[in-house]
């Protein structure tokens, strides 16, 4: 059973392309919602990055074993919480630009401004102003080279979405509000992928930066795409999928 975890502005069906490259059926699978990203989210609302990792991680153990994990982005963030605090959940995973929390309390401070002022354009713009800024961000400038198609679908799906929902989410999800992983990650002895695009340069270096801390680690860069790689490159990421299972199969 892989858990797929979306990034902020996704939502399960953001997985849709990974999956038919992979022919993988729905029961084969659980996507979940995040926090500020569902219908729901106002009855199930998480008040701590801490609490949403704890409210995933009682949904999982609902699930039958045995179980993966591929996180994206913001949702691999939340994966790296899961691994950590839940390891015995999960068989092996995968980590698409994941970051593992800030140390320095200035770059805190100065990411939870930067998280505020978004939620403040989204409340006071509104969802179709924030989502075009967000396309505009140079970490996605590689999706320009897309299909128009795939470029309509991911708008559809950050346009369903409902303007306090994220950023609710920026309050309680952001990067500000994440701990700080990095010391942690020689207990995940559980096989862990780490991928990133070859052109964003930020993650794939904090991804070699996080290599050596992990002691089954592996690590993919995939040549000519940027950050959303289950956009850009949902093949690799199937391909990722299917060599974490083997090994863990080998691990065992």
């Amino acid at each position: 059973m892989w858990v797929l975890v979306h990034g902020f502005t996704g939502s399960p069906r953001s997985w849709d392309r990974v999956r038919a490259n992979r022919s993988m059926p729905a029961g084969d699978c659980h996507a979940v919602a995040l926090h500020g990203h569902h219908s729901g989210w106002r009855e199930q609302s998480s008040t701590s990055f801490e609490g949403e990792v704890q409210r995933i991680a009682e949904q999982l153990q609902q699930l039958p074993g045995p179980r993966y994990l591929c996180g994206y982005s913001l949702g691999a963030r939340i994966s790296l919480g899961l691994l950590l605090e839940y390891p015995e959940l999960f068989e092996a995973a995968v980590l698409i630009g994941v970051h593992p929390g800030v140390s320095d309390p200035a770059d805190r401070a100065a990411r939870r401004r930067d998280d505020a002022e978004r939620a403040e354009m989204l409340r006071s713009e509104g969802l179709a102003a924030f989502v075009g800024a967000w396309e505009a961000l140079p970490l996605f400038a590689t999706q320009q080279k897309l299909e128009a198609s795939s470029l309509r679908l991911q708008r559809e799906l950050r346009l369903g979405h409902e303007a306090e929902g994220l950023a609710s989410s920026l309050e309680t999800l952001g990067l500000a509000q994440m701990p700080d992983y990095a010391p942690r990650l020689h207990e995940l002895t559980m096989p862990v992928t780490l991928m990133a695009g070859a052109l964003d340069q930020k993650f794939s270096g904090l991804a070699r930066s996080m290599l050596d801390r992990l002691p089954s680690g592996r690590l993919e860069v995939v040549d000519d795409t940027g950050h959303n790689l289950p956009l850009e490159a949902p093949h690799s990421v199937a391909q990722a999928l299917k060599e974490a299972e083997l090994r863990a199969a080998a691990a065992k």
